[in-house]
């Protein structure tokens, strides 16, 4: 790990990063934080294991986890409707197309919309701002993509697909299932988190709202931005993620901060599976396929030319989706569902972060960064390296009989 310790604190491509990955019995493979004194924390200080990252879409794991835990206590199953939770969810109609006018055609979904397809981005909910039909709709309705205060007000939008049927569409669904966590429990999702998944695993600095952190130690990284012209990088005036400023809402899918220790606790409790937040075969069910033939297809379409992902990924590789990330696998002659046993489940953040769990070669890692824009070119190589040495030297030994 002492080359990837050093690219890491000689790159010009980052600014600063937290790096960690430990094997199945807690041992660290690498804990690396790097920082080149360019830009400063809140504090002032230099990046460290107080520093508090905007995690962005690695929102939608911890989310994901709580949704399970509510599964296994009977409060939803994993094939119910939602709209009944929340009924907004039972309005929303597919878009199929746009009349002569420039208006909209609004379809009446054919079928339910589960906690399942919102999960797995079954469910036809697109953010909007990669979206040509979405900025179409907002355009003729007189609105702005990327914008509102709650849940509702950002994601209730027309679906792009019918739900469950062939389509795969990567979106806010996660965000969605965070309001029907808090209306099972009666809890915001920042209270049933603290509770439930990070009071049994010693987290601290997970929240939704990071003015709540003041004098407890944390501090929080800069967020910083590429120029797509010229390259450089300067720090955004903002407190984590441009679109998720005024946000009134907990959002599940995108909203949170963590430091990179605690959110690592996370990987490593779903790595080893020892029941501290789930049923050892919930876990097990996070890491099989959970998509059917069609959505898988249109999955592995939108992986031909993954410019919009992070890490590594390659035509010979197999791909679904789990309850909680990517599962990728190498067997190129597998061409039905991924089983949990063959899998590495992963996932990234728009501000170029990574994680990884393999529970074959019982490893887990985390490239947390705050650069934008998602997918910088420089930086996936840096993550791509990551991965490969972690894979490489952090593989645990086998028992010897």
């Amino acid at each position: 790990m002492d080359s990837l310790a050093n690219v890491l604190r000689t790159s010009e491509a980052i600014p600063f990063a937290s790096v960690s990955a430990q094997r199945r019995d807690g041992s660290h493979i690498i804990s690396l934080n790097v920082d080149r004194n360019v830009f400063q924390t809140s504090a002032k200080k230099p990046i460290g294991d107080q520093t508090v990252y905007a995690l962005a879409s690695l929102t939608k794991l911890p989310t994901t986890v709580a949704a399970l835990q509510l599964v296994e206590k009977g409060l939803i199953a994993l094939d119910d409707d939602v709209s009944k939770i929340v009924p907004v969810l039972g309005r929303q109609k597919v878009l199929s197309g746009w009349n002569d006018d420039g208006t909209p055609i609004l379809t009446p979904r054919s079928g339910p919309l589960t906690l399942r397809h919102l999960l797995t981005h079954c469910a036809g909910v697109s953010y909007d701002f990669n979206d040509e039909q979405l900025q179409r709709y907002h355009k003729h309705r007189g609105s702005k993509p990327s914008h509102g205060a709650t849940v509702d007000e950002r994601f209730n939008l027309p679906l792009l697909t019918e739900p469950g049927e062939s389509g795969w569409v990567y979106g806010g669904g996660l965000d969605w299932v965070g309001k029907i966590v808090e209306s099972l429990s009666g809890l915001s999702l920042e209270e049933y988190f603290k509770r439930h998944l990070w009071k049994p695993l010693g987290v601290q600095s997970f929240t939704f709202w990071p003015q709540s952190l003041k004098d407890t130690g944390h501090d929080l990284a800069a967020m910083i931005a590429r120029s797509r012209r010229t390259g450089k990088l300067r720090q955004l005036p903002v407190v984590g993620l441009p679109f998720n400023q005024g946000a009134e809402d907990c959002f599940g899918g995108q909203g949170a901060f963590c430091s990179s220790n605690d959110f690592m606790k996370l990987l490593h409790a779903l790595l080893v599976n020892d029941g501290t937040l789930l049923r050892r075969e919930t876990v097990d069910m996070i890491f099989e396929g959970q998509l059917p033939q069609g959505s898988r297809h249109a999955l592995e379409a939108s992986m031909k030319e993954p410019t919009w992902t992070l890490g590594e990924y390659s035509p010979e590789e197999v791909y679904d989706w789990g309850l909680g990330g990517l599962l990728i696998n190498t067997a190129s002659n597998n061409t039905g569902s991924i089983k949990q046993e063959e899998a590495t489940m992963t996932w990234g953040g728009a501000a170029n972060q990574f994680w990884f769990i393999d529970r074959k070669k019982g490893i887990c890692g985390l490239f947390m960064t705050q650069v934008l824009p998602q997918g910088d070119p420089d930086i996936r190589k840096l993550i791509q390296e990551f991965h490969t040495l972690v894979n490489r030297d952090g593989e645990e030994p086998k028992s010897r009989l």
